[in-house]
């Protein structure tokens, strides 16, 4: 779940590679061993003269993110229900970009399943603690699948404004047991040292065989729709 991931990967497209090659073969001949032991310097970052980006980690700032998942309720009595707003507490994660290449940008994201809670406010405080302890116990079996997580496949980026750019998103989130591909667009801004990504996609019950909670018996449940959503600000190492 959260995967609501991750993802201020645009700042790749603010890298920009070094590399040289000669355009006339006789003149780089004549430039001998000197000019291949520069072009040997540049190439494994021997010497003073290596000015070649190495790429950029970029590490989750729990504190100033937020990953949220809402869940609506159907059944026979459902306007007895409330929609379910489950906030992921715990989580980390990186974005680690490299120097020149457009679509180099890599994402991984963790959560703990245990850290999840009910935050809908339609619930008492005790209704919640009673929700969430169900969400976890029931519905992600926390003891037995303790973490969920995401990894990206690939990442592509343009720009949308100063600063801004639209990313969109592919990989393998991992939840409850099962690994299913996930692919969705982020809205990045880059400001300073950090960047800052939104967006949002749905997943199923089904497709992971989580349960889907109901009271009543079943006049209430949980739709198979689970709405992923993440406001993440990722800070430079």
């Amino acid at each position: 779940m959260s995967a609501r991931l991750i993802c201020a990967v645009s700042i790749a497209m603010l890298l920009i590679g070094i590399g040289c090659e000669p355009r006339n073969r006789k003149a780089a001949s004549a430039g001998g061993k000197a000019a291949d032991t520069a072009t040997r310097e540049v190439e494994h970052g021997n010497g003073d003269r290596d000015k070649t980006p190495k790429g950029t980690r970029y590490r989750i700032n729990p504190e100033k993110s937020r990953l949220t998942a809402q869940v609506s309720v159907g059944g026979l009595l459902k306007g007895l229900g409330h929609p379910h707003v489950i906030a992921i507490r715990r989580f980390q994660g990186e974005v680690q970009t490299s120097s020149g290449m457009l679509e180099s940008a890599s994402i991984q994201l963790k959560f703990a399943t245990g850290s999840v809670a009910e935050m809908g406010k339609e619930f008492s405080d005790k209704d919640r603690q009673k929700v969430g302890q169900e969400v976890r116990e029931e519905a992600l079996e926390s003891s037995k699948y303790p973490e969920a997580q995401f990894k990206s496949r690939s990442v592509t980026v343009k720009p949308a404004g100063e600063h801004r750019y639209e990313a969109s998103i592919r990989g393998d989130l991992s939840l409850h047991g099962v690994t299913h591909p996930v692919s969705f667009p982020a809205k990045v801004q880059v400001q300073g040292s950090s960047l800052h990504a939104s967006g949002g996609f749905t997943i199923l019950h089904s497709t992971y065989g989580i349960k889907r909670l109901s009271a009543g018996g079943g006049t209430v449940k949980a739709k198979d729709e689970i709405n992923l959503s993440f406001d993440i600000q990722a800070d430079q190492d």
